[in-house]
């Protein structure tokens, strides 16, 4: 004779298995803006990495400082966000491509043009619209004028490129806030030491 599960044990089972996956399959979304936060902050601590490795300081070049590696977050012509990370070797207010970093992870350029259609050396990670969504980013008045965060070879960041040697240093910790239709994250940049961490994360 055959047993079967009674109603208790299967109502048992579900509620167990429910229990289950709510504690151990997060929510995509939650999944998602974490890891677009650990990839921006990523790159915030690779560029800070480049710019201690790569020291511009040239006595002969008064524009030397405009050099800087930077991380830089621009909005496509349709109004998406994306970032580059470089340095304006050419010193005429701008990453171009051929200062541009390579991502480690796939070997690519961190860059693109403002139409962000991507060509085949260029890194698809840096289009943060397209890949999570983030839709605003705010940059707190301690930031600058800029949309952008640049280091010297001490690792300490600047507001600017365009400064002498100290004068464009960060008077304050940079908040960067970055929203989404799954929540929004905050990334801190500290004054002095150029320490970039993520300072909050909330989902809606």
């Amino acid at each position: 004779m055959k047993k079967a599960f009674t109603m208790l044990e299967l109502i048992i089972v579900m509620t167990v298995a429910a229990i289950i996956a709510a504690l151990f399959i997060p929510r995509f979304s939650d999944s998602r803006l974490r890891e677009a936060a650990d990839q921006i902050l990523s790159h915030i601590r690779y560029t800070q990495h480049l710019a201690m490795i790569d020291d511009r300081f040239d006595p002969q070049d008064p524009n030397w400082h405009q050099e800087r590696w930077q991380i830089s977050f621009k909005q496509c012509v349709d109004g998406d966000w994306y970032y580059v990370v470089g340095r304006d070797i050419n010193q005429n207010g701008g990453v171009d491509k051929n200062g541009s970093a390579v991502n480690p992870s796939d070997g690519k350029k961190m860059f693109t043009s403002n139409l962000c259609t991507l060509q085949n050396d260029e890194s698809d990670q840096i289009l943060i619209s397209k890949k999570y969504l983030i839709d605003t980013i705010e940059f707190g008045n301690e930031c600058g004028d800029n949309q952008y965060i640049a280091f010297d070879n001490l690792g300490r960041p600047y507001q600017s490129t365009m400064g002498s040697d100290s004068l464009d240093l960060l008077d304050n910790d940079c908040n960067i806030t970055f929203k989404s239709s799954d929540g929004e994250f905050s990334i801190v940049v500290t004054q002095e030491t150029g320490y970039a961490r993520l300072s909050s994360l909330k989902n809606y």
